[in-house]
């Protein structure tokens, strides 16, 4: 699979799940939906897909803000798990803190992606971009995974 469709591939996967443990509702206003930062997420993978070594700068900012968006996510995710846990089951607060660690997990191998693309060798360009895609598309089925574990409310 070409590395621009493992890209879309992971998005498609990130943009179908749902999260399962929504902010609170006063805070609903606060936050950028799901939706607008899976798109987010989405335009960054696939402009990363598509710039060139010269265009190496670029995409690294792209990889970037994507990062940091996925970590606001996170924290909103660990939030609402902490708002959340009085009214959970033991089971239901262990898997749900199970698929928060393996999304914390695959985070971390994604940025360690991101550092190899960054301090890369130019010519190894399309190699690294390779890893940090292999390495979205880990962090995107943890994120499902951590989707379809985690009860609806």
């Amino acid at each position: 699979m070409t590395f621009l469709a493992r890209l879309r591939a992971g998005a498609l996967a990130t943009a179908v799940a749902a999260f399962a443990l929504p902010a609170a509702p006063q805070d609903m206003e606060a936050h950028t939906t799901t939706d607008d930062v899976r798109a987010e997420i989405s335009e960054a993978m696939e402009a990363i897909a598509a710039y060139s070594e010269q265009e190496s700068d670029q995409a690294l900012v792209e990889a970037r803000a994507a990062l940091d968006r996925l970590d606001v996510e996170i924290e909103r995710r660990e939030d609402a798990l902490r708002e959340n846990w009085s009214e959970m089951s033991d089971a239901t607060r262990e898997t749900t803190r199970a698929g928060l660690q393996d999304l914390s997990a695959a985070r971390n191998s994604l940025s360690e992606s991101y550092g190899a693309l960054e301090t890369g060798a130019g010519g190894a360009w399309e190699e690294l971009k390779t890893g940090f895609s292999g390495a979205w598309g880990a962090f995107s089925e943890a994120w499902t995974a951590a989707d379809e574990d985690e009860p609806a409310n």
